[in-house]
């Protein structure tokens, strides 16, 4: 099999290859990639388009066998946590930009054309209304702390359960309880 150099690299394996001491455009780095995001010897050398003869040469490398047999397990989990913490900045920063574009509308900012064709402000429809008024609470001076505490603490032993129960005065807890009621007729 020949390599396959006009191959997109999924961002996934991409950010695993960072990891490894090999040039991210590396067979090596990328066959190792692929490892780290789950993928099977097999699966890897058939999507890279290697061999198993390919693969045995790699592992005539020190470096590369010892990676391959136990160095992916401690890469996996940085990934993991690089992964779950990209995952919730992106999500935070999209319902940023929906807070953002529900407020400027409800502040008229956010112009539409009326049956004459003038622009005039754009109405908030129901939905939008429900979410402002939800979206009030969430910008409080509490909030604020309790986000500045949170970015703040962005170590590698951060415990949210210890930093809740460290910050009670900052955050607000709420529960549902659902009682199920059962009634019996007698006959």
């Amino acid at each position: 099999m020949s390599e396959n150099t006009t191959q997109v690299i999924p961002k996934e394996v991409a950010t695993a290859a960072t990891l490894l001491p090999y040039r991210r455009d590396d067979n090596r780095s990328k066959y190792l990639g692929y490892l780290c995001c789950g993928f099977s010897e097999e699966e890897a050398l058939f999507v890279l388009g290697l061999n198993i003869p390919w693969l045995k040469m790699q592992r005539n490398d020190i470096t590369f066998a010892e990676l391959e047999e136990h160095g992916l397990v401690g890469i996996r989990k940085e990934l993991s946590r690089d992964y779950t913490e990209m995952d919730f900045v992106r999500n935070f920063r999209m319902i940023l930009e929906k807070d953002h574009r529900v407020i400027r509308k409800s502040l008229g900012m956010e112009l539409e054309p009326d049956e004459d064709g003038q622009l005039v402000p754009a109405e908030l429809t129901p939905y939008e209304f429900q979410y402002l008024i939800k979206l009030r609470g969430a910008y409080t001076p509490q909030q604020l702390q309790l986000l500045e505490s949170v970015v703040s603490a962005g170590n590698d032993n951060f415990n949210f359960a210890k930093w809740v129960e460290n910050n009670k005065e900052t955050i607000e807890l709420s529960r549902t309880q659902t009682i199920k009621a059962t009634r019996t007729i007698d006959a």
